[in-house]
């Protein structure tokens, strides 16, 4: 829905639809997008603007996609359906040329056959992937009609016959006709010019007094009655026998295309497919051609209302620029959560207007299918409405006045305004009292702010810049001035309310000195001082937005930095652990050992005592001592035992975590996998194409697979030590973006196995210098942080041993 019927053209968007005409190769592509419709289905948007993304890509690509200019044959496909209706040679021509041009599509396409072209343009491809190509059609029409679209000599036996007679009689009345002209001129009857053509014959140009001795037939004269144009007596015959040759060559031509027309006829509706086909590609590919121009990019759609336009430009003022080599300013446009309404403010002739236009014409442009004039990571939604009051929209006619009509334009969205409703408002309130003007601009806002509606109001007014300031829903933006120049920026800023600079424009236009000082008298201090206070307000509190945002950031920075310090620690400690349990193992095996070789020493010597009373004392001995031998194995095995179980208690946490569909690893390798099953105390995980089953201590629960190689520190990881670069440049960053830079830097060191850091600062000042060392200090456990040697960059670099 669309309020007013010509928002279109208020919002310009019928100049872009002039635009993207003018790149068309037929009057049928062109009136089509003279009738191109604002689409509200997300899938139907999404897939133009796929469309017009990979055309536009063909550019880049230097793939030429064939199109060339074709003509409307949409009427001669409706007649050759009729039973007899023969097709003219030019009409012939025409659809031949359409056939090529099908033809040419397809094979850039390679019939579906170039899997390289196929991944480019899988959406272009996708238009005719179902349609197949009649290549006997265009054979059929070359087989009767040469290159320039004449009949060939060759279409048929009996035509090349005719041919043939054709040029024999030619010949021989030529012959003839010279003969009767020579002895005539020789006579002295013949004018100037000898002969010419009358009638479709040849004739001779006869003085007026001869006139009457030449025997002929006389097909015409001058006018001014001298000469006579006489067909001579000697040649009448030979060109009768011409036209009679012609009138049967004109018969067989018809009987050819007559027979050529019967052969396409079942065809008709398949060549007014392929126009179709044409008329779409060169739609899609006009509207690629124009964004081309002005840089357009594929947005990412959001199904519901939504903004988020990066370094966004006005398409028409950025063309209209570019020809004058013109820098276009571009502006950004983010709500935050439960923002819907940008209240934009600022001085005359500062972009308020501009930019409101193009944010209208750019949700425009994107929902008929075009690229938009913006950077990437943008993003839009889809609305179902577009209302707008931009302009004097006064009317004698209907008696309405500019503020009548504004109010009945008001009227009619407050009626059918809801969340899916984008409204434009230009100079909101103006047109009557600025005080009860204000007031009811005022209740409007609220009311369209109740009912959820998106959009932008460009204003001067003081009090609605405070009601956004104090309701959700709306955000107040303002277009920069530079009050040393006393000129606009033309820049966009949002979170600020802007002011209208009215006394600063007004000095500068040269407006006398006590005009202005009269109307500050007048207008009151007050009011001065509130309009400035109002914008120092709310830059203030557009410093603490991004402050909170600022801070927000770096706590998840630290969250994160936290969470990998308590992973390390806990890994340590279970490292250590692991490492004493190794050692007491050993040492059981060792004890075990003993103990099997004591028996067997005592079993020998109890086989060599001599007497049954000597054997009865050592055997006692004997069990004595493999009693206490046993005893202190199965004190070592409770001992061991026990250190098994603090070693585990360091994942005891993460043991509840582990159910099915959990990813896990092994904790005592870099072995991944993911849960099928849980039995008691044992898990079956799925790595790979094996299923193992696995006590539930020796796995550790992890948050996705990408963790296996992204978030944990494996002993042994070769990808993290190729990916990861021990080396980092931060020469040229600002103080904050240069401490981000080495905060990371440091952060994905700690998860790699680098062993020396190198950290490129520069010498300079030594700012970027103190800030990193000032940055590693917060890290003690660092072996050593040095300056690298005199060859490798001195002091311009930190060097980090890990």
């Amino acid at each position: 829905m669309l309020t007013p019927k010509d928002i279109l053209e208020t919002l310009e968007f019928d100049k872009i639809i002039q635009l993207t005409q003018n790149y068309c190769m037929g009057e049928l592509a062109a009136t089509q997008i003279a009738e191109i419709q604002i689409q509200t289905e997300p899938h139907i948007i999404e897939r133009l603007l796929l469309e017009s993304e990979e055309m536009q890509k063909t550019y880049a690509e230097n793939h030429q996609f064939p199109l060339s200019a074709y003509v409307d044959l949409s009427a001669d496909y409706q007649k050759l359906v009729i039973e007899g209706y023969t097709l003219t040679l030019e009409t012939l021509q025409m659809i031949r040329q359409q056939l090529l041009i099908t033809q040419g599509i397809f094979n850039f396409f390679g019939y579906g056959k170039k899997r390289d072209i196929l991944q480019l343009y899988p959406t272009l491809y996708g238009i005719l992937s179902k349609i197949d190509f009649q290549t006997k059609l265009a054979d059929a029409i070359s087989r009767v009609l040469d290159e320039n679209g004449d009949m060939r000599p060759d279409a048929s036996p009996d035509l090349m016959r005719l041919v043939r007679l054709q040029n024999s009689k030619r010949q021989e009345l030529d012959k003839r006709f010279r003969q009767v002209a020579q002895f005539y001129n020789s006579k002295g009857w013949l004018a100037d010019i000898v002969e010419s053509m009358r009638n479709g014959r040849r004739v001779l140009a006869v003085l007026a007094e001869y006139k009457r001795q030449l025997r002929g037939i006389m097909h015409d004269e001058s006018a001014t009655g001298r000469t006579a144009f006489i067909e001579p007596e000697e040649v009448i015959d030979l060109n009768n026998d011409l036209f009679d040759l012609e009138q049967e060559y004109k018969r067989e031509v018809y009987r050819i295309l007559r027979d050529l027309s019967s052969e396409l006829r079942p065809y008709a509706a398949t060549m007014q497919l392929y126009q179709d086909l044409i008329v779409r590609y060169d739609i899609i590919a006009a509207k690629a051609q124009l964004s081309y121009n002005y840089q357009g990019i594929k947005p990412k759609l959001f199904t519901q209302p939504h903004f988020k336009l990066t370094e966004a430009r006005h398409p028409l003022l950025y063309l209209k620029n570019l020809k004058t080599k013109q820098k276009t300013r571009p502006f950004d446009l983010n709500f935050r959560p439960e923002q819907r309404i940008l209240l934009l403010s600022g001085p005359n002739a500062g972009g308020k207007s501009i930019c409101m236009k193009a944010i209208g014409l750019i949700q425009l442009m994107v929902q008929a299918g075009f690229l938009i004039p913006a950077e990437e990571g943008s993003e839009l939604g889809v609305f179902q409405q577009f209302m707008a009051d931009i302009g004097d929209q006064q009317s004698l006619e209907d008696e309405l006045s500019t503020y009548s009509s504004r109010l009945k334009n008001a009227r009619e969205f407050l009626e059918k305004a809801n969340p899916q409703t984008m409204v434009l408002i230009d100079e909101f309130g103006s047109g009557t009292d600025p005080q009860m003007g204000g007031a009811i601009a005022e209740a409007i806002l609220s009311q369209l702010n109740q009912a959820k509606v998106w959009g932008v109001v460009t204003t001067h007014y003081s009090n609605l810049k405070v009601f956004a300031n104090k309701n959700k829903g709306i955000v107040n933006g303002a277009m920069v001035f530079d009050k040393k120049t006393l000129s606009p920026t033309y820049e966009m800023r949002i979170g600020i309310a802007g002011s209208s600079y009215a006394f600063e424009i007004a000095e500068k236009s040269g407006l006398p000195a006590k005009v202005i000082q009269y109307a500050q008298r007048e207008i009151g201090q007050e009011t001065v001082d509130m309009d400035a206070m109002l914008v120092e307000l709310q830059q203030e509190k557009q410093k603490l937005n991004e402050a909170n945002s600022q801070l927000a950031a770096q706590q998840k920075q630290l969250d994160a930095l936290i969470k990998n310090y308590e992973y390390a620690a806990r890994e340590l400690e279970f490292g250590r652990k692991k490492l004493k349990l190794q050692t007491k193992e050993q040492e059981l095996q060792e004890m075990q050992k003993l103990h099997t070789e004591a028996l067997k020493t005592l079993e020998q010597a109890l086989l060599e005592v001599k007497n049954a009373k000597e054997a009865e004392k050592k055997s006692e001995l004997a069990k004595q001592a493999l009693k206490l031998s046993e005893q202190t194995k199965q004190t070592a095995q409770t001992n061991l035992n026990t250190l098994k179980e603090d070693i585990y208690k360091v994942y005891a946490p993460t043991l509840a975590e582990i159910k099915a569909g959990t990813y896990v690893k092994l904790r005592d390798g870099n072995t991944f996998g993911m849960v099928t099953d849980i039995r008691k105390k044992e898990a079956t995980v799925q790595v790979g194409n094996m299923l193992l089953t696995l006590p539930l201590r020796d796995l550790q629960a992890i948050d996705n697979p990408i963790i296996k190689t992204e978030d944990l520190r494996p002993k042994n990881d070769v990808t993290k030590k190729v990916n990861f670069n021990p080396q980092v440049d931060i020469r040229g960053l600002k103080y904050e973006e240069a401490i981000d830079a080495v905060q990371d830097f440091i952060d994905n060191a700690l998860l790699s196995d680098a062993y020396l850091l190198r950290i490129i600062h520069g010498k300079g000042g030594g700012i970027l210098r103190r800030a990193v060392w000032d940055k590693l200090k917060l890290y003690p456990k660092f072996r050593n942080v040095r300056f690298a040697p005199d060859n490798q960059g001195g002091e311009g670099v930190t060097e980090v041993e890990m």
